[in-house]
């Protein structure tokens, strides 16, 4: 559990972190530069540890998910951060559970149920409450970036579920060998469409895209595939409880966003979602009345 929520503070921050490098560089730039640290960092950690490179059977796949893992929803969460708050950008990527889900169950690797239908169908209702009122004008900037975020959700679930299902192997390689694709596959990307960056960022953008790489990349990415795994799909994907709750903590904090009503409702409604999704929802419903018994703490 410890580990699930290092996990979710290490993500959440990430939205916080994105809106300061935003303000000194193009997005691919951005995940360009923020794996290639990542890349390092773990790099590092290979050599000091004394671990092996990922296996040779693994490649093609870490090229499957250094893409659609990294690349494309990096691209797509930092280019939606021009247009949108970071606390409504991490409540869209808690749509994450309940595509995984539909992905799985369509491949038959999870069991659909009433419940579980159920959780799906509220939480898009959370979604479309958060996105409704843009979808006046689908060209306007705002439309677009919450449309992107909802796409990099779709495949975070796609990575995530490719990486249950097919990637076995030691979690500091697995982590390193998709970055470390993914920091080769964007820097041409970055360089195609953004040319070299002229090192006029402000520190501030500096000093995110350095925690982006160092803690919600290279350190985050450990725990992932340690986690992933151990656990269902949709059990790891549980993080997305926590991402939008720190996010929308940290903008309120930090940035000073405001927290709206659709915000928080759209927020019920996708946590809600996912919990029926994951079971919890039941879990908690049914849950065993306590004894009478004093309750401990005070």
């Amino acid at each position: 559990m410890l580990t699930l929520l290092l996990l979710s503070l290490l993500w959440g921050s990430a939205f916080l972190m994105n809106d300061y490098v935003v303000e000194g560089f193009e997005p691919f730039t951005v995940v360009a530069g923020r794996l290639a640290i990542a890349g390092l960092a773990l790099s590092t950690v290979l050599l000091m540890t004394g671990r092996s490179l990922p296996a040779r059977s693994n490649w093609a796949l870490l090229v499957v998910i250094a893409v659609v893992n990294n690349v494309a929803p990096f691209t797509l969460i930092t280019w939606a951060q021009q247009h949108i708050e970071s606390s409504l950008a991490a409540t869209l990527i808690a749509t994450m559970p309940l595509i995984t889900f539909v992905i799985a169950a369509a491949m038959g690797a999870e069991a659909p149920t009433p419940e579980k239908g159920a959780g799906v169908v509220v939480g898009f209702i959370g979604a479309a409450v958060l996105i409704g009122p843009s979808l006046d004008d689908v060209t306007s900037s705002s439309a677009l970036g919450e449309l992107a975020v909802v796409a990099a959700s779709l495949c975070y679930a796609l990575g995530t579920i490719i990486s249950r299902e097919w990637l076995r192997g030691e979690p500091v390689a697995l982590a390193w060998g998709q970055i470390a694709i993914g920091a080769v596959v964007a820097a041409p990307l970055a360089l195609l469409f953004e040319g070299v960056p002229d090192g006029g960022a402000p520190a501030s953008a500096w000093t995110a895209l350095a925690g982006l790489g160092l803690f919600s990349s290279a350190a985050a990415y450990i725990l992932f595939f340690s986690l992933i795994q151990r656990m269902p799909a949709t059990n790891v994907a549980i993080v997305s409880y926590l991402i939008p709750v720190v996010a929308t903590l940290l903008g309120w904090l930090v940035l000073g966003e405001d927290i709206g009503l659709s915000l928080l409702l759209g927020l019920a409604l996708i946590v809600g979602g996912m919990m029926a999704v994951n079971g919890s929802a039941r879990a908690w419903l049914t849950r065993a009345p306590r004894s009478e018994a004093p309750a401990a703490g005070g």
